[in-house]
């Protein structure tokens, strides 16, 4: 058995965020895989409901941003901030997909700053709207792509720059932690969408 235990960054600050948006004091608890074998669910919540409890499971999938240079062409829409992610199989165990963009809100500084001082875009699907969005995630001639990513300037505004076949900047902005977790909590309630 090994005997230290890690959690990866963008897991621990889901974890926090979590536990801030679905405090215990309301029922809600947050759990960890202990295993590393636990390969489709990352995070899981449950819920105490008098004698009864409901639990989600949650997989986090991760990218560091990426900024572009300033466009030639005034008229070139680019973000400050890019995440790229790898095409993945969606695990059936997993109720819930969170994917997580890591930036530095300033990367020209140069003082030394503390761990809150960075930020995440944060988006949350459901494990049917995760394979929706896989299936449609195509390159410009219409196969699937190897890879998806999204723009923004600050969240919640946010858009998917890689993985649409037209290229049309789909907004994703409704589908941002804070603007869903009202879902999480109706399906910790038993009203799973």
């Amino acid at each position: 058995m090994d005997p230290v235990f890690t959690l990866q960054w963008p897991e621990f600050l889901m974890a926090q965020r979590l536990q801030r948006l679905l405090p215990k004091g309301d029922g809600y608890s947050l759990l960890v895989p202990l295993t590393r074998q636990e390969k489709a669910i990352d995070l899981a919540i449950l819920r105490k409901q008098g004698g009864s409890h409901n639990i989600i499971t949650i997989q986090v999938k991760a990218s560091r941003t990426y900024s572009r240079p300033e466009p030639k062409n005034e008229s070139t829409k680019r973000f400050r901030f890019y995440t790229w992610l790898n095409r993945f199989p969606v695990p059936d165990d997993a109720d819930f997909l969170l994917l997580v963009g890591l930036y530095a809100p300033d990367a020209g500084r140069t003082k030394s700053v503390s761990a809150k001082w960075y930020r995440d875009c944060s988006l949350l699907f459901t494990r049917d709207e995760m394979r929706t969005f896989m299936d449609s995630c195509l390159t410009v001639g219409g196969t699937p792509d190897k890879m998806f990513g999204f723009g923004f300037d600050e969240p919640p505004a946010v858009f998917l720059t890689r993985g649409d076949q037209t290229r049309s900047l789909k907004d994703y902005s409704k589908y941002t932690l804070e603007a869903r977790v009202d879902l999480l909590r109706q399906s910790l309630s038993g009203v799973f969408p």
